[in-house]
């Protein structure tokens, strides 16, 4: 079920590792450009982004999963961040399912990813390289320059060769294959090539352009300590500018490419596709030289300045972060609130975050669900939020958080899993054009190692309670499980054409707590449930639990739509009455609907039940969105447990009017409250008359009516039938 309707007017930002330096560049320029035209950011990026995909780490990619929400406007993909073939490619049939909309790539242009849609933007590597080369040839006039590029046959790589090739025949110096040497973009291509020198392989020439600041690292570190003099006998310079210049001596000279503004033109771009305008032609932004002492240039003192205050911040933060003991503080908790008390006591730790969500899924805490759940409880972490209502959402909504929060956020969206367990996301927000650090990973360590001891604590007190394991029963309820309702389901199928009516029930829906009382209430409710269902069907209905907290019934003892629906009125009033549903989590917790199954495999009929159940959520979701939801559903849950309110004793205690109150009472449920409390009286008698051998006369007493002949009219109203039909009609 999609996600409630809204102008798609959200820009979202796919990443990998967006934390890291180029990422972080282009962020800025990202988020300034769309604070300035009042456009929201989302930021889909995964954490660990392994060179070779791991199995281990695979979920971290769900993340991605995000960029089908309907409440986008158009995305940004930072595609050169993604250095996994693996998932380039499961990326790749992500966004050929989402050209109806725009896509801005930044980085080189990829031909798999070449759909009508997409726009690519990058800086110009040519350029670049082209512009280094004129540095060394015209202000140090050095002749014999070798090229240290990346991969052989990256087109980035290449790129970089051909502008250093230009700027030396520009000069009228010829260009010699022999003085490229490909690597990898990391340091021990630098420490490889700086071996070949040093042994004699090669010999030293007067220049070395290194194509990333790390390989010109590592090839400084290597000549350096054999004594080769930098830049008395080899000038030597890098390309990125990735702010780690002070570990390393002499001061990389380096240059810097203008990833801000490549943020800023994606931003741009995006916003006039998607309002249908003709782009601007596109020109590749210059970036700036960095000078530093590798190449004989004297370094600019402002900007090392500016270099060092930003490593000090982070070095603090990182010691904050590897000497906090909240790692194992999460681990202890039992509970979820103090689970989230202990975040907020810790969310110092992140830099500069404005606010923290832990967004999980609705069935969080079940090792053995089959998927996650597609509804998240929202909880900010930030102690001065903690009398917040939870927000409940699906995970495409993304304008639920952004309710609470300035239009001109950003919202980074990370996934939180152990393994094979999805738990859901934390989500950052910035109100600055800013982005977490390195560091920031251990804090989510940190939480899914926590949320996997909760879940831990939450199996064993449940496996405590089960017995008489089977492979098709369910064993804390003796009901049939998923495998064992499919069997059952099949076999029936296949025995008898006649149509086939179910029912499927959930309870303790967008319920997310595991604390030890709640863990108890729920598995006493479901024991009771699980009782109260087998009272209700014939000898032949087939009654499963699918998982912790879904219900399905099949074969029941029906013959038409009408009596199915009696069947769950029946149902739902059982269970309200015999269970503490509306003092605990409530009775909008408790979601219930038949229909009649289609001819069809098993596991495409539980599809169906299911869709049926996505409905009721979808309303329940837009229910809880109620500005006075809280308020209303406290009133309505009174109601249902047969306490007696009167319109005026409501508006007294929660200070509305009585008109005003009339009115939001019903446009969050679609019941008037005097129509609402007539229908919590026929719940009542429903039960009486399915579950006792009461008169209709006592039961109509016992409801609260004194005129017996208005209770058959108002009952008849409500169900469509009469006391003694129902009676019947659900023994």
């Amino acid at each position: 079920m999609a996600e409630p309707e809204q102008k798609p007017d959200i820009i979202g930002v796919i990443a990998a590792e967006v934390n890291s330096i180029e990422q972080r560049q282009i962020m800025k320029g990202i988020i300034g450009k769309a604070q300035e035209i009042g456009r929201k950011i989302v930021v889909f990026s995964n954490l660990y982004n392994p060179y070779e995909f791991n199995n281990d780490l695979a979920l971290e990619n769900k993340v991605y999963e995000l960029m089908f929400s309907r409440q986008l406007c158009g995305l940004i993909l930072i595609e050169e961040s993604f250095v996994n073939e693996t998932l380039r490619e499961i990326l790749r049939s992500m966004l050929e399912k989402r050209q109806d909309i725009p896509v801005v790539a930044i980085g080189v242009y990829l031909p798999e990813l070449d759909f009508p849609n997409v726009q690519f933007i990058n800086s110009d590597d040519k350029s670049d390289a082209e512009t280094i080369a004129e540095h060394l040839l015209s202000h140090h006039h050095a002749t014999k320059i070798d090229i240290l590029t990346g991969f052989e046959g990256n087109p980035a790589s290449e790129a970089r060769v051909e502008g250093y090739r230009a700027a030396l025949e520009h000069h009228g110096i010829p260009f010699e294959k022999e003085r490229v040497h490909y690597g990898d973009f990391w340091m021990t291509s630098g420490e490889k090539l700086a071996e070949r020198y040093l042994s004699g392989e090669l010999p030293l020439p007067e220049a070395i352009m290194c194509m990333s600041d790390h390989m010109a690292f590592g090839l400084i570190d290597a000549l350096v300590s054999h004594n080769v003099r930098i830049p008395e006998d080899v000038l030597v310079t890098g390309y990125e500018y990735i702010f780690e210049r002070i570990y390393y001596s002499p001061l990389l000279s380096t240059y810097q490419r203008d990833r801000i503004a490549l943020g800023r033109c994606a931003v741009e771009f995006i916003d006039l596709k998607s309002k249908g305008e003709v782009l601007p032609e596109f020109t590749a932004p210059e970036g700036i030289w960095v000078p530093g002492n590798s190449c004989g240039c004297t370094a600019d003192h402002a900007q090392l300045r500016a270099e060092l205050e930003v490593l000090r911040i982070k070095q603090q933060y990182d010691k904050w972060n590897v000497l906090s003991t909240v790692e194992q503080q999460l681990t202890l908790c039992s509970t979820l609130e103090d689970f989230i008390r202990t975040l907020g006591e810790h969310q110092f730790l992140v830099r500069w975050v404005q606010n923290m969500f832990l967004c999980l899924c609705g069935n969080w805490y079940d090792t053995g669900a089959e998927k996650p759940d597609d509804i998240l409880g929202c909880r900010s972490v930030m102690p001065w939020n903690s009398h917040l209502p939870i927000i409940t959402c699906r995970w495409t909504d993304f304008h639920a958080l952004y309710a609470n929060s300035p239009e001109t956020a950003v919202h980074y969206y990370l996934p939180i899993f152990f393994q094979r367990h999805f738990f859901g996301f934390f989500v950052l927000e910035y109100h600055a054009a800013d982005t977490y650090d390195d560091v920031f990973r251990n804090w989510m360590k940190s939480i899914s190692n926590g949320l996997e001891f909760l879940c831990m604590k939450n199996d064993i007190r449940y496996l405590l309670q089960c017995q008489n394991l089977s492979d098709r029963h369910d064993s804390l309820t003796g009901l049939q499980n998923l495998r064992g309702f499919e069997a059952a389901l099949r076999a029936r199928q296949s025995s008898d054409d006649a149509p086939i009516y179910a029912v499927i029930l959930k309870t303790d829906v967008l319920q997310g707590d595991v604390s030890p009382e709640i863990q108890v209430q729920q598995t006493e409710r479901i024991i009771k449930i699980a009782e109260i269902l087998r009272s209700h069907i014939s000898q032949n209905s087939i009654a499963a639990r699918l998982d912790s907290h879904t219900f399905v019934l099949a074969d029941i003892p029906c013959k038409s739509d009408q009596e199915c629906r009696l069947f769950q009125q029946k149902l739902i009033a059982s269970i309200l009455a015999k269970t503490n549903l509306t003092e605990t989590a409530g009775m909008e917790s408790l979601l219930c609907a038949g229909s009649v199954l289609p001819a069809a495999p098993p596991a495409e009929c539980i599809a169906v039940l299911r869709g049926l159940l996505d409905e009721q959520t979808e309303k329940l979701l837009r229910q809880k969105k109620h500005q006075h939801a809280s308020a209303l559903f406290a009133v309505r849950n009174q109601l249902y447990r047969g306490i007696d309110l009167s319109m005026e004793d409501v508006c007294r205690k929660y200070a509305f009017s009585a008109g005003y109150f009339r009115q939001i009472y019903k446009n969050c449920f679609g019941i008037s409250f005097h129509q609402d409390a007539i229908s919590a009286r026929i719940c009542y008698a429903s039960h009486l008359l399915s579950d006792s051998v009461l008169s209709i006369a006592s039961i109509a007493e016992q409801a609260g009516y004194e005129d017996y002949n208005y209770f058959l009219r108002q009952f008849q109203k409500v169900t469509g039938v009469t006391p003694g039909q129902f009676r019947r009609n659900t023994s």
